[in-house]
């Protein structure tokens, strides 16, 4: 009996810390998730180019007027249109519209650099994967440089330099208001349509990211 509660008790302990079932369905989840992706994927690639340009444009502006937030509107339109099933990153952006609003990295930079991550980064399943990090770096890139090209920065205050002339310090109430007042809504939503177009047709022209 004592010999067969010791068992019982490893068991659970060892299922608990996820040496048991728990990395099974772990897989099972990552698999599930890739196929909706590839599914995603093949459905957007047999529509007009066009066409799912404007399907991200009005996600966009859905969610822009929604929540007012360049990070999480631009990684939820991408997170919609390739059924990335990311709505845990998601709730993680929520401080990060130019991080923390200090004028750093801009939130429709932050958004679809979250969304390429879910479909070329590595999981916990693989971080020795130093590969697949690599690799994973030349869609970013690719993606940061195309953005940087058209506002001449990838950070908050830059973006704002070239969309309005100025910059605002967003935590500061006064300049808030005054950002909200020339428009930001509208300004951003711009940047925030062309930013997930940038990432979107990156991932749709990737032959490395075929369908099975």
């Amino acid at each position: 009996m004592e010999r067969r509660r010791f068992i019982q008790r490893i068991t659970v302990a060892l299922a608990s810390l996820g040496w048991m079932g728990g990395c099974t369905s772990g897989k099972k989840s990552n698999k599930k998730q890739n196929s909706a992706f590839e599914k995603a994927l093949s459905e957007n690639r047999l529509m007009p180019a066009d066409l799912v340009m404007r399907q991200l444009d009005q996600r966009v502006n859905r969610y822009m007027q929604l929540s007012h937030h360049c990070a999480q509107s631009s990684f939820m339109a991408l997170n919609e249109q390739f059924s990335l099933q990311g709505n845990q990153v998601l709730k993680a952006l929520t401080p990060l519209p130019g991080i923390a609003e200090r004028g750093e990295t801009c939130g429709a930079v932050t958004g679809p650099l979250m969304a390429m991550g879910l479909i070329y980064g590595r999981g916990e399943y693989a971080l020795e994967d130093w590969d697949a990090y690599q690799a994973s770096l030349v869609p970013a890139g690719k993606f940061c440089t195309q953005f940087e090209n058209t506002y001449g920065s990838t950070t908050c205050h830059g973006v704002q330099q070239s969309e309005f002339g100025r910059c605002y310090h967003l935590n500061n109430p006064e300049e808030l208001q005054e950002f909200r007042a020339a428009g930001a809504t509208g300004h951003c939503s711009s940047v925030v349509r062309k930013a997930v177009r940038m990432a979107a047709q990156i991932i749709l022209k990737d032959p490395d990211i075929a369908p099975a």
